[in-house]
């Protein structure tokens, strides 16, 4: 019997989420090494039109769908998943390092009585062995670790933007019903709901960052920092206003635009830092980033160092220089 590897999908605002078919694309080059077939999971409740979008990316499509997981609830979700893979027996379970995820997979692992390695910006099957290598920054982003999974199901976490979204096919896959008993008292904890006037933002899905730092300390600095926000959307398809602790921890920006150590992973194609000194558990979040670029009146900043492209000068000045510039470029 052919090995299978399990993605688990995701939805946001009722669509497909960008990190779904990022997960299928590793899915299908670790195939090519291992010889598995690539198979995906949708969970939820009236999720039929879901399962047919995926089945365009992947030969089977497993649907666990039932009024109890209308909404995200991780022990629920975790006990279908067991339930899957005790059927399927997969070699590989891959999921997004994302917010639900973070809650999800652990209990995954733990229900399988499996290990987990989370946060992987690289996942490779080893020749002879089908052990899976992951490999995975650690200590805030200063070294690189590089882990072996052997026991199946393998499960890890994949940071989002580290791979290319899985073209869609022209045939359709099959989609499979999978039910399984659920009952409510399954799940030990309730969402009550979101706390009022929080912001949420989806910074891991920006293509473009601008991210402020300490030396950014004012509301008009912030305002100067959406100027330019606003000008790169002409550019490029999601923009988000990004900080470091500082600002977060000021009250400027709220917790959701936190990026680093303690924040968000990010891995846009452009990651512009204004007034950010670079300390490691700040690269710890922005370090994936594809191109880095730098605005800092200090010329030793400790960013600059991972910098492509760097500005030594009074960010007050620079920004709305960068805006006229961008502003008109066709």
């Amino acid at each position: 019997m052919t090995d299978r590897i399990v993605v688990v999908a995701e939805q946001e605002e009722g669509r497909i989420a960008p990190i779904t078919l990022e997960l299928l694309k590793t899915g299908a080059e670790l195939s090519q090494h291992g010889g598995d077939a690539v198979c995906a999971c949708i969970i939820g409740y009236g999720v039929g039109h879901l399962a047919d979008e995926l089945a365009y990316y992947v030969g089977e499509v497993y649907v666990i769908d039932d009024p109890l997981l209308s909404g995200f609830q991780a022990d629920l979700y975790s006990s279908a998943l067991e339930a899957l893979c005790c059927t399927l027996a997969p070699r590989t379970v891959l999921m997004g390092h994302t917010y639900d995820s973070l809650e999800l997979a652990p209990k995954l692992a733990c229900k399988m009585g499996n290990d987990l390695v989370t946060d992987c910006v690289k996942i490779e099957r080893e020749k002879g062995t089908g052990f899976l290598l992951c490999t995975k920054p650690i200590y805030g982003g200063n070294a690189v670790s590089v882990l072996e999974l052997a026991t199946a199901p393998q499960m890890v976490t994949v940071r989002p933007k580290v791979a290319e979204a899985l073209e869609k096919g022209r045939t359709k896959g099959e989609i499979i019903p999978f039910c399984c008993e659920l009952v409510s008292s399954m799940a030990l904890t309730e969402s009550l709901g979101l706390v009022p006037g929080e912001e949420t933002v989806s910074l891991t899905q920006a293509n473009a960052i601008v991210a402020g730092g300490r030396g950014v300390k004012t509301i008009e600095g912030i305002q100067q920092l959406q100027g330019l926000v606003e000008v790169l959307k002409r550019y490029f398809v999601k923009v988000e206003l990004g900080a470091s602790r500082p600002l977060v921890d000021e009250g400027l920006l709220s917790r959701s635009r936190q990026i680093g150590q303690t924040g968000e992973k990010v891995n846009p194609q452009l990651y512009i830092a204004v007034a950010i000194s670079g300390a490691a558990q700040h690269m710890a979040g922005a370090g994936g980033s594809k191109k880095i670029v730098t605005i800092n009146k200090d010329a030793g900043a400790a960013i600059f160092g991972a910098s492509d492209y760097g500005i030594v000068g009074q960010y007050e000045d620079v920004v709305p220089a960068f805006i006229k510039k961008l502003a008109t470029l066709s």
